[in-house]
């Protein structure tokens, strides 16, 4: 196996995972008490909310209603869609004109509530997999110019409180005919509007007829930042564990996912052992770890029998070729599950997925932009396939099967 020199660690830790391309925002000033239970005060007008009720009231439940038809991603053919992306997020409010930059990179260590709407381009000027973002001439730090027809960006935030938010969440659920619920939790080096955007892109590209959140933990969004966001990645895992049983329990979603990517895997990891054993909720349907980087003794032994007994099918997509989780085992000392190669770990009731074939960004790290992967994941979301129904080769190793990715994957 290759060893990367100590040297070359900080350089690339400097560059791996997703990077967060936007300019930090002016943190506002923390929540205040509330005299209504469970719910906090920001300094704009849009109550958040500093803690869930266990249960939420029958009345803030939605109709089992669907759509008859699966939701149509047909129009991107052609022409730029606005995609609502439904925001969970534990960092502070800030202080922006721009929609895409109102959470910066501070941990307020409560839920707050928002919906994101992304614009996306269409499939004639973007291919499957990118986020093209606007040139400095046309966003800098003077003017704010995003041309809907070129660029992806968020276009409108919306904040609310937890009430509005599952009201709002029901109301999505019923435009579709899955009533799926797809949770993505973002990486290292992330900032609120690169998780957003890359939520976005993921519903988009895998055309996800559901609802997706995304479970924004407080990234800081800074390329020295490691140490301090695999910090901030642990201590959201409570958090996450509460949003998964309230959220279930009030929206009553009829297939529960969940997509973790690289350090937002540390996210899922303690949510899984935070979640009481004997709870009923959440159930989910398919859980996926993309690159993840996180402890592969920790999940072996804590995570993955957890997460078992709980979903119907969990997947884990490694490499061999991922630099940037080199660099990451160089710096804690420990084998990361994402890891591919000689120890990759193969583990009954889990699918491992080796992804060396598939050619990610230049670190062999974020999945999320090949046409491969992601045409692998749309047909594990939509229809559950098991790998042998999703044109993977299947290899033995020690009376164990994984999965690998057919040659021009790349």
């Amino acid at each position: 196996m290759r060893t990367v020199p100590h040297a070359a660690v900080a350089l690339l830790l400097a560059v791996l995972l997703d990077c967060g391309g936007t300019r930090p925002a002016r943190e506002a000033p923390a929540p205040v008490a509330s005299p209504i239970p469970g719910i906090s005060i920001g300094s704009s007008s849009a109550p958040t909310s500093a803690s869930l009720p266990p249960a939420a009231p029958a009345a803030l439940a939605p109709s089992i209603a669907r759509s008859a038809v699966s939701r149509s991603w047909a129009r991107l053919d052609s022409t730029s869609a606005r995609i609502p992306v439904f925001v969970v997020t534990t960092r502070r409010s800030a202080t922006s004109e721009r929609p895409g930059e109102r959470f910066g990179a501070e941990d307020g260590d409560s839920l707050q509530f928002a919906t994101a709407i992304v614009n996306v381009p269409s499939y004639a000027v973007r291919a499957q997999g990118e986020i093209p973002s606007p040139p400095t001439t046309r966003v800098n730090r003077f003017w704010y110019r995003p041309d809907s027809a070129k660029d992806m960006f968020v276009a409108d935030l919306l904040q609310y409180d937890s009430a509005a938010f599952v009201r709002a969440l029901g109301d999505d659920l019923v435009g579709t005919r899955s009533r799926a619920l797809l949770i993505f939790i973002h990486g290292y080096n992330v900032s609120h509007e690169a998780a957003v955007l890359r939520a976005a892109q993921v519903a988009a590209d895998v055309g996800f007829d559901g609802s997706i959140v995304t479970f924004d933990w407080p990234s800081a969004g800074a390329l020295s930042a490691y140490v301090r966001d695999q910090q901030a990645a642990r201590n959201a895992g409570y958090h996450l564990a509460q949003l998964l049983r309230w959220v279930t329990a009030v929206v009553s979603p009829d297939q529960l996912h969940a997509i973790a990517h690289s350090m937002g895997s540390e996210v899922l990891a303690r949510a899984a052992i935070a979640l009481p054993p004997d709870s009923a909720r959440p159930r989910f349907d398919q859980v996926i770890f993309a690159a993840p980087d996180v402890d592969a003794r920790l999940f072996r032994r804590e995570v993955l029998p957890r997460l078992s007994s709980r979903a119907r099918r969990v997947t884990l997509y490694a490499s061999s070729d991922d630099e940037a989780l080199r660099a990451s085992r160089s710096v804690n000392g420990v084998w990361r599950l994402g890891l591919g190669g000689d120890s990759l770990v193969v583990l009954p009731n889990m699918d491992t997925i080796d992804a060396t074939r598939v050619r990610a960004d230049v670190l062999g790290h974020t999945l999320f932009v090949n046409a491969g992967f992601i045409s692998d994941v749309a047909m594990l979301l939509a229809e559950g396939k098991e790998p042998a129904a999703r044109r993977l080769l299947p290899v033995t190793r020690d009376s164990l099967v994984f999965w690998r990715f057919r040659a021009g994957s790349r």
